[in-house]
C-alpha cells in the first residue's frame, strides 16, 4: 500500500523542488509561489516559499495545527521580505562610494535578507524531508530553530518596511534620515525583547563569516554568565558562579539569549562598560600582554601636564593647555609598542648619538571602547602587529573614560598627546618625518576631531589618518547600517545609545567645549577660516528617549566631523577607512569617505565581508582577520 492511499503526502526532494511544475504535482495551484524572474530554481525566496507551502500542507493533512502555523507565519514573513528586496534594489547604486566599492547599509539588508532565506532553507528541507512524522517533540531542534528563523524574519521584515520607507522619502541621496516615524519603529522594536531573541538564540552570528561564530558564541555566552555576577563583591564566588552560570547558557542559547535581551533592557551603560573592562583584570589582562606577535618595546609613559608651545603654519606662537575638564589636571598616559628597541628611546637605557636608526615614521593609535570602557592593553594583540608590519613605533593613547569625563576630555587629552609626540619623536624612536594617526571605533571618531582641531590651530597636519569601523555622525539620527545593530551580539542598539549620552555626559557643560579655541591659553584666531556654511548636513537631529536629560551641542563637527564645512575637511590628509558589511557603523565610513573624496582628499574605503565591529580584538582566533592585518590597508600605503 502506497503511502498516498494512506493519507501520508510523499516526501520531496530538492531534486522535485527545480521547477514549479513539478511542484504543483503536491499542492494545490494557488498554493504555487512563482518567481517573477521565471527561474525558480535560480531565487531563493521561490525555494523557501514553495518548501513551507509543501510542510503546511503535510502538517494540516495530519492535523498538527501549531507547526502549520508557525509555518504560515514564516511563508507570511519570507513573502514581505521578497517583497521589500525588489523595491529595494533598483536604489542600491544611488549610494556606494563608487563604482568599484559597492557597499552601504541598504545592500548590507539585502544580502542579510538572502543569507538569512538561504540558510533557513536547510532547516525546512530537513524538516521537508521528516515531514510524515516530525513534529515539535520528536524534532524539538528544528523546530526551535525554526521558531528563532520565525522572529528573525518578523525583525527583518519590520526593518525592510522601514528602508523601503528610508529611500521613497530620500530626496538627497544620504543614508541617514530624518523620519521620525522610522525612529520611533526602531526604537519600539528596540524595546521589545522578543525581537533580539531570534539573533541571540540557536542562530546568533548566523550572518557572520564561519570563523568568527564560534568565537562570538563564546562572547555572548559570557556576556550571560557575568551579567549574574558583575554586581557581587567576591572574586571567588563570583568566578565560580559565572563558570556554571557559563556552561548552563552554553548549552543553553534560548535562555542566553532572553538572559542578553533584558540585560539590554535594564542597564545597559553599566553592564556593557564593567563587561568590556573584563580584559582589563588579573589573568585576563597579563594574557593580553602575551597573546599577538612578538615585539621589543612594550612600555607605559605617562606625559607631565604642562602647557605646549607650538608654532603654527603661519608662524603663530600658541600656547596649549593641559587637560582639565571634569576630572582636573592629572598626567596623561601612553603604551608605546615597538618591533625594536632603539637607541635613545623611552625604556632602551642606551642614547642615541644619531638619528640613522630611529624611524622615520611614528604611528599614533587611540582605542574603541564606546568611549566608556577598555585601553591600549586591549588592544595589544593587533597593535603588536600593526609595529612589526609597518616597522615603525606607535603610541597608543589612553584617555580618559565616560561618562566620568565627557566630552571634551578624551579629545582633549588625544590633541595633547599628538602634540607631545611631535615633540619628543626622538623619545619613542622616531625622525617624525611622517606622522600617521590611527584608531578603530570610538578612536578613530576621536583622532577625527584631532585632525580638525590641527587644521583650525594651523599646527602640523599629520601625514595620513587611517579609520577602522569608526562613527563620524554621534547625532540620534537613522542610517539602515545602524539598524543592523538590532542584529549584532557584541554592540546592540541599546548600548549604542547609552554609549552616546554617556560621552556627551549628563554634565555635559557647554563652556568647556567651545573648540578650539578652550584649549588655548590666552586670545586666539581661527588659522582656518571661510564665510561659507557654518557645517553641512542634509538632515536633521531627532529625538531619543536615552538623550532626554542630555544637553547635546548642535552642530558641533567636533561632536560629528561628516558635518564638519568643506573648507576643513578638504584639507584632510590622505585618508583611509575600513569597515565590514555588518558593521553598525558602515554609513558612517561610507557617508565620511564620499564626502572626503568629493573635496579632491585621497581617500579610500575597504569593505570587509562578515566579520563584526570590533573584529581586530578577535586577533588570530579568527583566520579571515590573519588575512586583514596582513593586507596593506594604508597603514603600509602612507608610508
Amino acid at each position: 500500500m502506497s503511502a498516498m492511499s494512506l493519507g501520508i503526502p510523499p516526501m520531496i526532494t530538492q531534486e522535485e523542488l527545480i521547477t514549479c511544475l513539478e511542484i504543483e504535482k503536491y499542492i494545490n495551484e494557488e498554493d504555487v509561489h512563482r518567481c517573477p524572474n521565471g527561474d525558480v530554481s535560480a531565487c531563493e525566496f521561490c525555494k523557501l516559499l514553495n518548501i513551507f507551502s509543501i510542510v503546511s500542507r503535510n502538517f494540516k493533512l495530519r492535523s498538527s495545527l501549531e507547526s502549520a502555523k508557525l509555518i504560515d507565519e514564516c511563508h507570511n514573513h519570507v513573502g514581505e521580505l521578497r517583497s521589500s528586496v525588489e523595491k529595494l534594489i533598483p536604489h542600491l547604486a544611488r549610494y556606494d562610494f563608487d563604482e568599484h566599492v559597492k557597499a552601504n547599509g541598504y545592500r548590507t539588508f539585502v544580502y542579510l535578507v538572502k543569507r538569512s532565506v538561504n540558510k533557513c532553507l536547510i532547516v525546512a528541507n530537513e524538516i521537508n524531508e521528516s515531514s510524515r512524522y516530525c513534529t515539535p517533540k520528536s524534532h524539538a531542534d528544528l523546530f526551535e530553530k525554526l521558531v528563532d528563523w520565525n522572529k528573525v524574519f518578523r525583525v527583518l521584515a519590520s526593518m525592510m518596511e522601514c528602508l523601503v520607507d528610508f529611500v521613497t522619502e530620500d530626496k538627497v541621496d544620504s543614508l541617514f534620515t530624518s523620519s521620525s516615524d522610522a525612529l520611533d519603529r526602531l526604537i519600539a522594536m528596540s524595546k521589545e525583547r522578543s525581537n533580539m531573541v531570534g539573533f541571540q538564540g540557536k542562530l546568533l552570528a548566523f550572518q557572520f563569516c564561519k570563523s568568527v561564530r564560534t568565537p562570538l558564541r563564546f562572547v555572548s555566552t559570557l556576556m550571560a554568565a557575568y551579567s549574574e555576577v558583575y554586581q557581587s563583591q567576591g572574586f571567588l564566588w563570583s568566578s565560580l558562579a559565572s563558570s556554571k552560570a557559563f556552561l548552563y547558557y552554553w548549552r543553553n542559547p534560548t535562555e542566553r539569549a532572553d538572559r542578553i535581551s533584558k540585560i539590554c533592557s535594564d542597564d545597559p551603560l553599566r553592564f556593557f562598560k564593567q563587561f568590556w573592562l573584563i580584559q582589563e583584570k588579573g589573568v585576563v589582562k597579563i594574557l593580553s600582554n602575551c597573546l599577538g606577535e612578538p615585539v621589543d618595546a612594550n612600555l607605559e609613559i605617562s606625559i607631565p601636564p604642562v602647557r605646549i608651545n607650538v608654532t603654527t603654519r603661519s608662524g603663530k606662537k600658541l600656547t596649549i593647555l593641559p587637560p582639565s575638564e571634569y576630572v582636573g589636571i592629572k598626567p596623561i598616559m601612553l603604551r608605546l609598542v615597538s618591533h625594536k628597541v632603539i637607541n635613545g628611546a623611552v625604556g632602551s637605557g642606551i642614547p642615541n648619538t644619531s638619528s640613522e636608526n630611529l624611524s622615520k615614521t611614528l604611528i599614533i593609535h587611540c582605542h574603541g571602547g564606546g568611549f566608556v570602557s577598555q585601553s591600549s592593553n586591549s588592544h595589544l594583540v593587533y597593535l603588536k602587529s600593526f609595529a612589526r608590519g609597518a616597522g615603525a613605533p606607535i603610541i597608543s593613547v589612553d584617555y580618559s573614560l565616560s561618562p566620568e569625563a565627557p566630552y571634551p576630555r578624551a579629545l582633549h587629552e588625544s590633541f595633547y598627546a599628538y602634540l607631545w609626540a611631535l615633540e619628543n619623536a626622538h623619545l619613542l624612536g622616531s625622525t617624525a618625518e611622517s606622522i600617521i594617526l590611527t584608531g578603530d571605533s570610538a578612536g578613530g571618531f576621536i583622532l577625527t576631531g584631532v585632525t580638525l582641531l590641527c587644521i583650525e590651530l594651523g599646527v602640523r597636519i599629520p601625514d595620513g589618518l587611517q579609520l577602522v569601523y569608526t562613527p563620524q555622525l554621534l547625532e540620534s539620527v537613522v542610517s539602515p547600517a545602524r539598524l543592523m545593530s538590532l542584529a549584532d551580539p557584541l554592540i546592540p542598539y541599546q548600548a549604542l545609545a547609552a554609549c552616546l549620552a554617556a560621552y556627551v555626559g549628563k554634565t555635559f557643560n557647554p563652556e568647556l567645549a567651545q573648540l578650539p579655541g578652550c584649549f588655548v591659553e590666552g586670545p586666539w584666531e581661527p588659522e582656518e577660516y571661510s564665510n561659507t556654511e557654518v557645517c553641512s548636513r542634509k538632515f536633521c537631529s531627532l529625538a531619543l528617549d536615552e538623550l532626554d536629560s542630555v544637553n547635546l551641542p548642535h552642530d558641533d563637527w567636533h561632536l560629528s566631523p561628516l558635518i564638519a564645512p568643506d573648507y576643513l575637511l578638504s584639507k584632510f590628509p590622505p585618508t583611509s577607512l575600513v569597515t565590514t558589511t555588518f558593521d553598525p557603523c558602515q554609513d558612517d565610513c561610507v557617508e565620511f569617505a564620499k564626502r572626503l573624496k568629493g573635496l579632491g582628499v585621497p581617500t579610500t574605503l575597504d569593505v570587509l565581508n562578515d566579520l563584526p565591529h570590533g573584529f581586530l580584538n578577535f586577533g588570530r582566533v579568527i583566520t579571515t582577520i590573519n588575512l586583514t592585518t596582513e593586507h596593506d590597508w594604508s597603514l603600509i600605503l602612507f608610508l
